[in-house]
């Protein structure tokens, strides 16, 4: 080894494993760490509320959890029958998200491919390519975080 030359290994990227699912026939995927599973989707019981797409609650055994209209946000209705019953890990807390009843599938991406997404929204990472199609990619731990305009 030359002098000055360290023998540290170049940083390897590690790839995502996401989650692709679709709400209203629109795909979208997730990082599979931010979600909690998948199972069948119960009739939620509507709930008053002041926060933006969360107005109902759902109960799975003994758990309740809110539920997050992402369908809504999207303007779009999840498809299928029955739909199926998305588990969002968030920062404060699991949420539940109505996604289409067509089985999600996985796969991985190299995070350095992701394109970034014109949107302000602090929930959606980028846009990835998937099978051709680019697929926004959603942060479960900040779905429906508002978003912070900073002063300059």
């Amino acid at each position: 080894m030359l002098r000055g030359q360290s023998k540290e290994a170049p940083k390897r990227v590690t790839n995502w494993s996401l989650i692709v699912l679709s709400i209203g026939g629109q795909r979208l995927a997730v990082r599979t760490e931010e979600a909690g599973g998948v199972r069948p989707w119960t009739d939620p019981m509507p709930v008053p509320s002041h926060t933006p797409f969360v107005n109902a609650l759902l109960r799975h055994d003994e758990e309740v959890l809110p539920v997050y209209d992402l369908a809504a946000r999207l303007k779009q209705q999840a498809r299928g029958t029955p739909p199926l019953c998305l588990i969002a890990k968030r920062e404060d807390g699991m949420m539940a998200v109505c996604i289409d009843g067509t089985i999600p599938t996985l796969t991985t991406i190299d995070p350095q491919t992701l394109q970034p997404s014109a949107e302000p929204a602090p929930d959606i990472l980028g846009y990835c390519v998937i099978d051709g199609e680019h697929v926004p990619l959603y942060s479960l731990a900040k779905l429906g975080l508002p978003t912070t305009i900073h002063a300059v």
